[in-house]
This record gives structure tokens, sequence and C-alpha cells, in this order.
């Protein structure tokens, strides 16, 4: 387990919080509970809480911070059912409920991202940010599926065959080359980072639930079909990295919301908040005050 950032005084402490049945980890601090907005940062695949690491000490002097580990990831439990993205959002409003909060400003990056709209298609939230990712059934979900770069998408939907080829000792090659793979600033990750990633995925039943998020896309598409239009008078961040998906971020998300604002970050690939963390940090404070 990675240390917590700590900067100026601002602590952030491990938890952990029975959710229907499923003992969810998370990570706290800022402000204290009830004294500040509250903002639920979730993250993609294949990551777990620690890709916020840069953003959380920042965000933290004007919010509490929630950063959980979704279902099946690092150290939440790993239950073989309830990996639609519906599913994982009830945990996360389970989690923020518990914790006394009910509007909260959701920001959710890849899988992160598609959980935090489907939060908003089902709970009231402050606002809405989603980075670098395409929603499915929504926007031009339909073109994405058959673009080379989300190859993995078919691949992780076949059942078995990931875990059987990766489990047992080749997660570390998949997972630091899945990662480089979408980075522009390869940089950006230490082998420390890299390491609490593979780790995230080697406990028992972590890298089949990762695979279990991808196999419920025919599902969660039905589900933002059904759901419709988000809220007239929700504000959506459709953000992206300028080398990934960042130039069709704002029209993919206005598809199903009217008040969209966004675009790309500079020299960024895929992972915002550990390539360009100073740009998001500042796009967020920008958005959500």
């Amino acid at each position: 387990m990675s240390a917590l950032p700590n900067c100026l005084g601002i602590q952030f402490h491990h938890k952990a919080a029975d959710v229907h049945g499923v003992k969810i980890h998370y990570v706290l601090g800022g402000p204290v509970l009830g004294t500040a907005p509250i903002m639920l940062l979730i993250h993609g695949f294949p990551q777990n809480w620690w890709e916020w690491r840069h953003v959380m000490p920042e965000l933290a002097k004007d919010y509490t911070i929630i950063v959980p580990d979704l279902r099946g990831v690092g150290l939440s439990d790993r239950p073989h059912v309830g990996y639609s993205k519906r599913q994982l959002a009830a945990d996360l409003q389970g989690l923020v409920s518990q914790l006394g909060g009910e509007r909260v400003h959701v920001v959710g990056h890849d899988i992160g991202g598609m959980v935090a709209y489907a939060y908003a298609t089902q709970f009231p939230v402050r606002t809405l940010s989603i980075l670098d990712v395409p929603i499915p059934g929504i926007g031009d979900w339909d073109r994405v599926v058959q673009d080379p770069r989300v190859w993995h998408f078919a691949f992780h939907q076949k059942h078995d065959l990931p875990e059987a080829l990766i489990c047992g000792g080749r997660e570390h090659l998949y997972i630091t080359t899945f990662i480089a793979d979408r980075a522009h600033i390869r940089g950006a990750f230490s082998t420390e980072d890299m390491a609490e990633y593979v780790a995230a995925y080697s406990h028992p039943g972590a890298f089949r639930a990762g695979m279990e998020m991808y196999r419920q896309f025919s599902q969660d598409a039905e589900d933002n079909r059904a759901a419709g239009q988000l809220p007239s008078d929700l504000k959506v961040l459709a953000l992206g990295g300028d080398k990934r998906w960042g130039p069709v971020m704002v029209k993919r998300v206005g598809s199903m919301a009217v008040n969209v604002q966004g675009g790309s970050l500079a020299e960024c690939g895929h992972f915002l908040a550990e390539e360009q963390p100073a740009q998001l940090i500042q796009a967020l404070q920008d958005f959500c005050r």
C-alpha cells in the first residue's frame, strides 16, 4: 500500500465502509465532513485510488475529498457480480450517504467516467466531470467501439480468456504496457506507481473484476439510453488529453447534456491527473467554484 499524500498539513486517511454488503476502501482528506463541499474522485482501469495522488492535496484545500477503490479493485471487496456502471455508482452513492453527503461534485476518469455518468443519471449531483472516455450508448459510442485504439474493449469482454492469459505472472507486463501505450508523458509514472497499480489488480479476483466492468458495456449502454438526457441544469465538464480524446469530449457528452464545457489539456495523453495535474487542478477549481 503506497504512502498517503500529505501536503500543507492536509492529512489523508485510509477508511472502509460496508455498502450493500460490499466493503469499499476509500481515502478521505480535506475539511471535516459537513464543513465543505464533497468531491468524489473515481479511478479508471487499470488503476485504483492512487491515480489521484497528485491532485488530492490541492483540491483538499477547498473540498472534502473522497477517493474510493471501486468494487473489485485494490483494497475493496471483490464479489462475482455487481459491475454494471449503475451498480458501481450506487456503491459510491451509498458511501457518500453514509458519510452524510448529498449533492457532491463527481469526477471520473476512464471507467470511472462511465461510473460518474451513471451516478448523475441516478442521483442529484453538484457538478459532473468526465475525463477522457467514451460513454456506453452515448454520442459516438457505436463508432468508438470500432476504433483500433480501443482494441481492448473486445478482448476484455471475452469471458475467461484475459484472466487465463494474464493472471498468475503477467499482470506487471500487461498493466505497465497498457498504461505506457496510452500516456503521452510516460515519465509521469514511477516504478512505485506502476507497482501500486499492478498490486491493485493482483489480489485474488481483482483482475477478473476489472474485466467484468468491460463485460457490462452492453448493459451499460442500455441503461444510459433508457436514462435519457441529463438534467438540464446540471453543469458538466468534459475533458481529455489533446493526444487522446480531448478534441471530441465536449461533443460526445453534449449529445446528452445541455450545459457542457471543457476540451483538451495540452501535451497530455489519457492520464490527465498524472500527466498534467496542474492543468487538471485548475480546470476543476474553475469549473466547480
